[in-house]
């Protein structure tokens, strides 16, 4: 037995200090007794997020597509690849 199961074993057969038995309906009274945070209040942090969000979405959405204007030459499964077969053949048909 590790010293660790000797410590764990010696806790689990000591007397508490304090009746434990009411703790959940104590914690779930101060939970109660807290004032609650209103939506109304937090609606402009709301906005103020969602519209970061879209803003910053638009921004990179908009470079990124920038990336994608001209395919390389080396695109091997791009639809318009100047060095796809059938862009190769077509050449010399």
């Amino acid at each position: 037995m590790t010293p660790l199961d000797r410590h764990l074993t010696a806790l689990a057969g000591a007397p508490t200090d304090r009746d434990l038995s009411g703790l959940e309906r104590e914690v779930w009274r101060v939970i109660d007794a807290r004032p609650a945070l209103s939506t109304r209040r937090l609606r402009p942090i709301q906005w103020a997020a969602v519209s970061a969000a879209l803003v910053m979405g638009a921004v990179t959405g908009t470079f990124a597509m920038t990336a994608f204007d001209r395919p390389s030459e080396m695109s091997v499964f791009s639809a318009h690849s100047p060095l796809a077969p059938s862009t190769l053949l077509a050449d010399h048909a």
